[in-house]
Parts: structure tokens; sequence; C-alpha cells
């Protein structure tokens, strides 16, 4: 569980206006697949610098939600590429 909280610091929120739990639903209403694309990229270029590189499935969208604004500061993350990673977790994370 202590891996799930470092990982959390590695993503972001899109904006600032932006609610910092992300839904299936909101992701996709708010981001592109180019957005996505993008969050992956960044996702996959920040958060294994400091620990395990998880994947989406590893957790639900619950647990993205709890984890991804503590790692987001951690990692040093825009709120632009804070969304991006978000919406690229949740939109890919285990069902249920």
């Amino acid at each position: 569980m202590g891996s799930a909280i470092l990982f959390a610091a590695c993503t972001s929120k899109k904006a600032t206006t932006r609610s910092t739990e992300a839904t299936a639903g909101e992701v996709k209403k708010n981001y592109t697949e180019a957005d996505l694309a993008d969050g992956k990229a960044i996702w996959q270029g920040h958060c294994n610098k400091c620990h395990k590189l998880f994947e989406p499935t590893d957790f639900n969208v619950n647990k993205w939600n709890k984890v991804l604004p503590t790692m987001t500061k951690k990692a040093h993350l825009t709120d632009d590429e804070a969304g991006k990673v978000t919406a690229y977790l949740v939109s890919n994370a285990k069902q249920g």
C-alpha cells in the first residue's frame, strides 16, 4: 500500500478548476485520445523515477483518485500534466 501512495505523487490534474477526483465519464468528456497518449508518456517518463511503475489496471478508479493528488505534487507536474496522467490512469483503471 505504501508503494501505491508513492505512485500517486507522479500524476497530475488537468486544471486547478477541475475536481481532484476523475471518473471515466469525465475523462471521455474532457480529454482527447491525444491527451490520453500525452498522459501515458508523462506517466512513463516521470513516475518510475522514484518507484516501480504501476500499471493502470493495478488499481481501481477510487484508489487512483486517492493517491494521485499527493503524487502529483511530489512529481512537480503542472496541472495540465497531472490532469492528463490522471485521465490516462482512470480511463485504463481496473473495473470494480
